[in-house]
């Protein structure tokens, strides 16, 4: 018998249904113990079925990598058409990359692990391509944010740093509260540490040391994120209050 063949939806939807498993089992036994033969015993598709969409595990790391960066291109890109000024979209657009951590905890686990040169170097070609895509795009909604802050004379580099430099570092600070403060069962002394709270402060520790205006001192910004979070991501907030998750910025 000829085997049935699939059309370009079906095939995408097998492959998302192999994605989504393998997702699935990082959440149960961590990126660190994924195997493709234990992939391939958690879908219902042969071996041979799942190798033909994936080369191997790191081609497979990749694909949910490009997933996340997917997902984090949507939240960057509302945050960025904010209709507020420079410093208001880049506190927001930190903010949707903590709602990202929460709402997809395991891509926000995995994406890292998918960045490595041993990921890159089993990949296939069409998967690399496509993440260079995406990082173009998730790079240019940050960097468009930075570049109309320098335009309007809100934002002045410092002089041993250039635009790319100070992205990152950005970026390096939200990772790192996110990653440190995710069970927000952090303490510190007797103080409990929140991470989105801990996250609106490291910000405006970071804008004000840039003297990105208007200043902290200058406007109130709680307010303003806030009011912003349910109007750019009202679905989003939905879906953290049903997972009994609420900001407490305060």
């Amino acid at each position: 018998m000829t085997p049935r063949l699939l059309d370009e939806h079906s095939l995408k939807a097998r492959e998302q249904d192999i994605i989504d498993a393998t997702i699935a089992l990082i959440e149960k036994l961590g990126v660190e113990n994924i195997t493709m033969d234990k992939v391939v015993a958690a879908v219902p598709y042969s071996k041979g079925t799942v190798y033909k969409h994936f080369i191997g595990k790191e081609d497979l790391f990749l694909a949910i990598g490009n997933q996340a960066m997917t997902i984090m291109i949507d939240l960057f890109s509302r945050a960025a058409q904010y209709q507020g000024c420079a410093r208001e979209r880049m506190m927001l657009k930190n903010i949707s990359y903590l709602i990202y951590a929460i709402l997809h905890p395991s891509l926000f686990k995995t994406v890292q692990c998918s960045k490595s040169p041993n990921v890159y170097g089993k990949s296939s070609e069409k998967r690399v391509q496509e993440q260079g895509l995406l990082e173009g795009k998730l790079m240019g909604t940050i960097l468009g944010i930075i570049e109309d802050a320098q335009e309007k004379q809100q934002l002045t580099l410092p002089n041993h740093m250039d635009i790319m430099q100070v992205s990152f570092n950005i970026w390096a600070a939200n990772y790192g509260i996110i990653e440190l403060l995710y069970s927000e069962e952090n303490v510190c002394g007797n103080a409990p540490m929140v991470v989105e709270r801990e996250l609106f402060n490291q910000n405006n520790l970071i804008f004000d040391g840039l003297r990105w205006e208007p200043l902290a001192e200058e406007k109130n910004y709680q307010q303003v994120l806030e009011s912003a979070l349910k109007e750019v991501f009202p679905s989003e907030l939905a879906l953290l209050k049903a997972k009994g998750r609420e900001f407490n910025f305060s």
